[in-house]
């Protein structure tokens, strides 16, 4: 899938911003994103996933982006703060280690990833997921669970 038919296909999910730290790996897609929405860099990844929620609860509808190995660092503000408030998050995670890329430091995080997303609760889905973004997001958002769409390196291009 190309980097702006995946933007096109977040775009009409309903996001009108979005809010990560960035990856290599989303560089393309996330500077795709901002032509239609806004986007704004975070320092650290619980950072961003603080601000996703005070953006939610706002009346906004985040996309939260980053690297797998930063999704390791948000496991406390996702089944803490994001739980208590009630706020479900749709994530996009670039996925390190796997795909063209086998650094050894990037393999580590990337071959544990689903299995933490599936640990904390997190609905996850590839970017080969051919069905319609926006039901799959709404309906990760009207059941109040977290979700998360993983793009391997070069998985939009």
């Amino acid at each position: 899938m190309t980097t702006h038919t995946l933007a096109k296909r977040l775009h009409g999910a309903g996001f009108d911003c979005a809010i990560g730290v960035p990856d290599s790996h989303l560089t393309d897609l996330v500077g795709e994103l901002g032509i239609s929405i806004p986007v704004h860099l975070a320092p650290r990844e619980d950072t961003a996933v603080a601000a996703a929620v005070g953006m939610t609860l706002a009346g906004a509808r985040p996309l939260l982006f980053m690297k797998n190995a930063g999704l390791f660092t948000t496991c406390d503000a996702l089944t803490s703060l994001a739980a208590d408030a009630a706020v479900p998050l749709a994530l996009l995670v670039g996925w390190a280690g796997t795909g063209t890329d086998h650094l050894p430091h990037h393999v580590v995080t990337g071959e544990r990833t689903t299995g933490l997303l599936t640990s904390l609760g997190v609905s996850w889905a590839t970017t080969d997921h051919t069905g319609d973004l926006e039901a799959w997001f709404t309906a990760h958002r009207q059941a109040g669970e977290h979700c998360a769409l993983l793009v391997r390196p070069g998985g939009a291009h």
